[in-house]
């Protein structure tokens, strides 16, 4: 994507998501709950994408940036009185300092070994916050009831989380930066040889995916209004943002929020009385996208529907030609 592009899409974005929440007044409590959480999903889900999509990190620590950006606001919250913008914004530098606590360590890993060592790290964080009593231990901590927002703004923040995490995309997608990114995760070591400082790009894409998966953190708890070890530092929020970049589409702006929908929507709020088949459909749909549609929905459907509108004319029929009368050989008199 072009840089002169990637701007007219970062101004219809902003536009779209300022309608959106400018309209939040005129929508329904459930209707503003059940946006607030996918609007969440859609956060989470772009944040890993930044991650894995371009600079090819996959990273199994998502719940760690999630819970330390949802305790930090609540902690934030609770001995500061501060207010939620406030709070949100300090629960993305709490996940901002930990990636950069854990880059010496993660940044030296590659491939799986990088990809387990997100996970140590993840359980790492889960561990010390159930035996830690500073932060509530295993029966976790309970956000003020006088800092509490209503769901229009409550509503209103989780749409300020997914502009950040979009404009974040779109700035990997049209930037040199994003550039130099892509061809670390393709191969780290021709990067090098070309000048690329691949310790830099892996740590701003580290910290950028942390600081904004930690924001969405903080409005969760927010709207849970309690944060506890097994839910808010639980392995699920690392399992629905792959679920969700994957179905739809890594390394695009479009494919996490339509992954959100499909599952969030399509699956899990229509089975919430029966999750054991949701798990077994979300499961199954996975196994489809990845045997038929390995790059994900949104690209196959984008770039069906660009090979269909730029179908090139059928050529004209080739002209009718006249034979022309040959003469008969003459033979040869000796």
């Amino acid at each position: 994507m072009s840089a002169r592009r990637g701007m007219v899409a970062a101004l219809v974005l902003v536009v779209v998501l300022g309608a959106l929440a400018a309209g939040a007044t005129n929508l329904a409590r459930y209707t503003l709950d059940v946006g607030t959480t996918l609007l969440v999903l859609i956060a989470v889900a772009q944040a890993w994408n930044l991650l894995a999509g371009f600079s090819r990190q996959f990273s199994l620590g998502v719940s760690a940036f999630v819970g330390t950006g949802a305790y930090a606001a609540t902690l934030v919250m609770i001995h500061l009185g501060s207010g939620p913008l406030t709070a949100v914004l300090c629960g993305a530098v709490a996940s901002a300092v930990l990636a950069v606590c854990l880059s010496p360590a993660l940044l030296r890993l590659r491939g799986d070994y990088l990809t387990i060592g997100t996970l140590a790290a993840a359980l790492a964080v889960q561990a010390w916050a159930v035996n830690a009593s500073s932060v509530g231990g295993s029966s976790g901590l309970n956000v003020p009831l006088e800092v509490i927002p209503d769901n229009v703004t409550l509503f209103r923040l989780a749409v300020l989380v997914v502009l950040a995490c979009s404009l974040a995309t779109l700035w990997f997608m049209s930037s040199s930066v994003g550039l130099r990114m892509s061809a670390v995760g393709q191969d780290p070591d021709a990067a090098v040889t070309l000048g690329v400082n691949v310790w830099r790009l892996r740590l701003l894409a580290l910290v950028v995916s942390s600081a904004l998966t930690g924001a969405a953190g903080s409005v969760v708890a927010l709207q849970q209004v309690h944060v506890e070890p097994i839910g808010t530092l639980g392995l699920t929020w690392t399992i629905d943002a792959i679920l969700m970049t994957v179905v739809g589409g890594a390394g695009t702006l479009v494919g996490p929020a339509l992954g959100a929908v499909i599952i969030h929507l399509g699956l899990t709020r229509q089975l919430g009385e029966n999750p054991v088949l949701g798990l077994v459909l979300e499961g199954l749909l996975l196994i489809l996208v990845i045997r038929f549609v390995p790059r994900g929905i949104w690209p196959t459907v984008r770039d069906g529907v660009v090979r269909l509108v730029r179908r090139p004319p059928p050529p004209p029929p080739p002209a009718e030609v006249e034979p022309v009368p040959v003469e008969p050989r003459r033979e040869r008199v000796s």
